[in-house]
């Protein structure tokens, strides 16, 4: 699954980062720019593109209305399911995907599981019975690094323009009813104000660095995801790979995140800000 890179190719990557002078000119902390936008995908409650160098992601959100988990009776679902298209990289063709699709579908699932910082006590219907489910479909278009932050990204803006009808309850224990409006205007919209991102920032060297290319992936060893919240508060963090991350770099490592995770939200919520007072003229 790797890029394949000669010795000479990664040492001069390695040094690059090390330097904090990488291979495309930018510093250990520079994001490349992040292009997004909303609504892109018909019968959906809510969707969004987002493309960040040669990565590019889809995310597209249904609702169904299902039985609550009988261990969580009063919250909603979300479920989370990553794919990566075999147009993306000739590597995905047939099964070759399967252990990516897997790990970015077990780590955005991660990142997002708090009832903390998600409102997941809004998508009850009735409590210990019916809830709103929340199917997340993330599609990689192009892969080019840095999928995990790009997924979270385009996810955080799918949820922003979410609509979900709304509910009418009638009637008293088994003749209780419901009764979903199929009216497109007579909906309601999560608050996701408090929605984290996932940075992500990779050991490369003696270094490290976030928003990789392809090519800065494949000489990383081992990575971390940091859950940001708006706020700047770590709601999650996972490590991953198989190199080993001394605990200072690792403090490091997470305060650059929470550095980066604010700048990244700031963008978000101005470009989402705009798309939202385009959409009322």
């Amino acid at each position: 699954m790797a890029t394949r890179l000669s010795i000479n190719e990664i040492r001069y990557i390695i040094d690059g980062v090390e330097q904090d002078f990488r291979t495309d000119g930018r510093a250990a902390e520079d994001y490349r720019h992040v292009e997004l936008e909303s609504r892109v995908l018909p019968n959906t409650n809510g969707s969004a593109r987002c493309k960040l160098g040669k990565t590019e992601v889809l995310v597209g959100i249904k609702a169904e209305v299902v039985d609550v988990d009988v261990h969580a009776p009063h919250i909603g679902k979300l479920v989370i399911t990553a794919d990566c298209s075999a147009v993306a990289s000739p590597k995905f063709v047939g099964k070759g995907s399967e252990a990516l699709e897997n790990d970015l579908t077990n780590i955005l699932s991660f990142i997002y599981h708090s009832t903390e910082t998600l409102p997941l006590k809004e998508l009850c219907i009735l409590p210990g019975k019916s809830c709103w489910q929340l199917n997340v479909d993330v599609l990689f278009v192009q892969c080019g690094g840095n999928l995990f932050d790009v997924a979270s990204i385009a996810l955080k803006a799918a949820l922003h323009n979410t609509t979900l009808p709304k509910v009418r309850v009638s009637g008293e224990g088994i003749e209780m009813e419901m009764e979903v409006a199929d009216d497109p205007y007579h909906v309601w919209k999560l608050d996701v104000s408090n929605w984290p991102i996932c940075i992500t920032l990779y050991q490369i060297g003696c270094s490290f660095a976030v928003d990789p290319s392809e090519e800065e992936v494949a000489c990383s060893e081992g990575y971390v995801h940091v859950g940001v919240l708006p706020s700047g508060d770590v709601s999650s963090m996972e490590k991953s790979g198989a190199g080993n991350i001394d605990p200072t770099v690792l403090l490091e490592m997470v305060e650059v995140g929470v550095r980066v995770g604010e700048d990244i939200h700031n963008q978000l919520d101005k470009q989402l800000e705009a798309e939202k007072s385009l959409a009322k003229l």
